[in-house]
């Protein structure tokens, strides 16, 4: 059992992709499987600017706000279609007794927060760092070693776990973690593999017997 097992939150701990398709069927009931498909690419996960996200949405379906207006509305609005997945806050508790568990994430602090409230992981988990609240966000390598301070253990004896193996996996391996990649795309073939694969969350458990 790993001293702390620090955890991503979206993709990792729920399908962002699905509550991005809840809220595009109740901001764009019209929407068709080519637009969808359309959003879901232009929003990639995530991972592009919310302002630029909403530029393209604002221009391709002339909805009748501003893209600054949507992009600051887009957080919590997605927040409130998030979703648990079957069996992930039952895990989470089990091992909340066995060990320290705590949220990394980036975001807003409203946002996320909801987001872990819907998952009902709120009162569950021991520690969350956001890097809305810190004003760190990552891959910055600060955000990762505060969350391990606060644990008070060497990476080594931690295990990191989350999607993007740009934003979560590489640093945390820099660090010395052992990194738990949640498989939602293809890994890159120019970075090193990381130290375990879960096609689902269900298979941390094992990992951290």
């Amino acid at each position: 059992m790993f001293r702390a097992v620090f955890l991503d939150l979206d993709d990792t701990l729920f399908d962002r992709t699905a509550a991005v398709q809840r809220w595009a069927a109740t901001m764009l009931p019209e929407l068709d499987e080519a637009d969808e498909r359309w959003l879901l690419a232009c929003d990639a996960r995530g991972r592009r600017s919310r302002l630029d996200f909403a530029t393209d949405l604002v221009a391709r379906f002339e909805l009748p706000t501003r893209a600054d207006v949507l992009a600051s509305a887009f957080p919590l609005q997605l927040a409130s279609h998030v979703e648990r997945e079957a069996g992930v806050r039952e895990q989470i508790a089990r091992l909340a007794i066995q060990t320290r568990v705590a949220i990394v994430t980036n975001g807003s602090g409203a946002a996320q927060r909801m987001k872990l409230r819907r998952l009902g992981l709120d009162q569950l988990v021991h520690a969350v760092f956001i890097s809305g609240e810190l004003g760190i966000a990552k891959p910055d390598p600060e955000i990762f070693q505060r969350a391990l301070r606060w644990s008070g253990q060497a990476a080594t004896d931690c295990v990191f776990v989350g999607d993007d193996p740009v934003n979560d996996i590489a640093p945390a391996a820099a660090l010395g973690f052992v990194t738990a990649w949640r498989e939602r795309d293809a890994w890159p073939s120019e970075l090193p593999p990381p130290t375990h694969r879960l096609a689902s969350l269900a298979a941390l458990e094992q990992v951290c017997a």
